[in-house]
């Protein structure tokens, strides 16, 4: 059976009580900043104001700052449904004026974790509805470590937004990741060149402002380990100056021409020899270009790549030492020599992600099993899985999968292929099965009863037109570890009245899983 819901931290329980306060603080605003929008407009937008810097105030002499992170994801949380109990009361005939009032007061309550105590910022999780009260205060967080402005304006409103980005980023001293896709300008880079010191990560995807003349203002982030350029107007001219005068590079990320970079680096600068380094992300790739990342770069554990069978033999990533983590996009498992690969590389890799990859029966199963015993993370998407050509006869040496934690099956298979790689894999965490993969009762029964799997934390089955309620009750008595349990509502033999039973059956019972679909949350 799933663990038992366990009582909150006495921190937990503070956080949240703190955070009704607060809700239920703006709730008793709410009548008088009506009654003054009435005939005082200035006035009061004034004693709102004042009101929350009160507020503010209070909470950065009460709370830790090492708790103002996990309350700013509580308000985040609370707030919304605030807002969503004010829209519940609104009725036809209602004032607007009274209904923008109260959405006011609540958006306003967000401001109060506006404090240098704030470590981490991500507005691709904040509602929409709060993010622009983030954008206009961004000079209040001088304490941030971590900065993701997300897409902002979508690259639209460049200029409109730089100045209040750059407001923001002056006082952010300790700031080590910032992320700002498609509004990031020349004029904000020099911002963080002269006052973001310690920043090790910079995200600026599809901003199209970014140039070669940016590479000047890069080249001197000098603690500088990962940068994203996608997307961006940088040419091989650019990749290369950057390679060439950040030693500690090791990420640049996506790049389809940085296999060109590295061998024009390689062959007119003879005392540039070795890269730092450890992602290396391209969808052409040469031979050439593998055998520089052997040589060259001996640090690169990350392999992502498209094979073109006329430019590539995949035999050269036999010579990449660290080669940990590999992601192999359009090819085939025995004509492409992906087999063999992994007969020699297979026992240092820990992640293998396989994306439209033919040829998969049973065999080359056996075989990434057998030559891969480490792996922890295997990945199947959009992959052709065959039935056997022939039988393999030889004894597996070792379990199959056993030390396997993540597994992400999204491709036509058969039974046998889900069968064989569940059965064996004690050690699984996770297990997310796309909508083609055939699922019945008794082929999870079978499963179960040869591993039970007690480390399951989270299974998602987008869709099964053979698996039933019986299923979702033996995966729950066999699997103490499941804390998540997603998509339910995609399996054709439940209906609505068996999935309600089931809640109450969760809720009776106490247990800590959550059974919501993720598809069907809102933000």
């Amino acid at each position: 059976m799933p663990r038992l819901n366990q009582p909150k931290s006495l921190e937990q329980n503070s956080i949240r009580a703190l955070v009704h306060f607060l809700c239920d603080l703006g709730e008793k605003m709410m009548p008088i900043i009506i009654s003054l929008s009435k005939s005082e407009v200035h006035r009061s937008s004034q004693t709102l104001e004042h009101r929350i810097r009160f507020v503010q105030k209070y909470f950065e002499y009460n709370v830790p700052c090492f708790l103002y992170d996990p309350l700013c994801d509580e308000i985040c949380i609370e707030i919304p449904k605030m807002i969503d109990r004010i829209k519940k009361r609104l009725r036809p005939g209602s004032p607007m004026t009274e209904f923008l009032s109260q959405i006011n007061v609540a958006v306003s309550l967000t401001e109060v974790i506006l404090s240098p105590s704030l470590r981490k910022l991500d507005c691709d999780s904040l509602p929409k509805m709060i993010r622009h009260l983030f954008y206009s205060k961004l000079s209040s967080l001088s304490g941030l470590e971590y900065l993701n402005l997300g897409s902002l304006s979508g690259g639209w409103k460049t200029c409109d937004m730089e100045p209040t980005v750059l407001n923001g980023i002056v006082t952010m001293k300790n700031l080590q990741y910032f992320c700002l896709n498609y509004d990031c300008t020349n004029n904000i880079l020099l911002a963080l060149l002269e006052n973001c010191p310690r920043l090790t990560t910079l995200d600026i995807t599809s901003s199209k402002s970014i140039n070669n003349d940016s590479v000047n203002i890069l080249h001197r982030f000098k603690n500088l380990r990962r940068v994203q350029l996608y997307r961006t107007s940088i040419s091989i001219e650019g990749y290369v100056k950057l390679l060439l005068s950040l030693p500690f590079l090791e990420d640049v990320g996506r790049y389809d021409e940085i296999g060109r970079c590295l061998e024009y680096i390689v062959d007119n600068y003879p005392e540039k020899q070795k890269f730092a380094l450890k992602k290396f992300t391209s969808r052409f790739v040469t031979t050439r270009f593998l055998q520089i990342l052997a040589e060259n770069c001996p640090e690169i554990y990350y392999i992502s790549l498209f094979h073109n069978v006329l430019l590539c033999d995949l035999l050269m990533l036999v010579g990449v030492n660290k080669l940990s983590d590999l992601r192999l996009l359009s090819c085939d498992f025995f004509a492409d020599q992906v087999r063999n690969v992994l007969a020699v590389k297979g026992c240092n890799l820990t992640h293998l992600h396989l994306e439209h990859v033919d040829e998969i029966d049973m065999n080359a199963l056996m075989y990434i099993s057998q030559f891969c015993p480490d792996l922890k993370a295997l990945t199947f998407y959009n992959c052709e899985m065959i039935p056997s050509t022939s039988v393999f006869i030889k004894k597996p040496t070792i379990p199959p999968f056993m030390n396997m934690e993540r597994l992400t099956l999204i491709a036509q298979c058969d039974a046998r292929h889900l069968e064989f790689l569940l059965c064996s894999c004690f050690k699984i965490k996770f297990i997310k099965i796309g909508t083609m993969v055939p699922t019945d009762d008794a082929l999870f029964q079978k499963i179960l009863s040869l591993n039970p799997m007690i480390h399951l934390e989270e299974l998602s089955i987008s869709c099964s037109a053979g698996l039933s309620i019986a299923t979702v009750y033996k995966i729950v008595e066999c699997c103490p570890s499941l804390s998540i349990l997603n998509e339910l509502e995609g399996w054709d033999l439940i209906d609505e009245m068996e999935l309600e039973a089931f809640r109450l059956f969760i809720e009776t019972n106490n247990f800590d899983l959550n059974i919501a679909s993720k598809r069907f949350q809102a933000e």
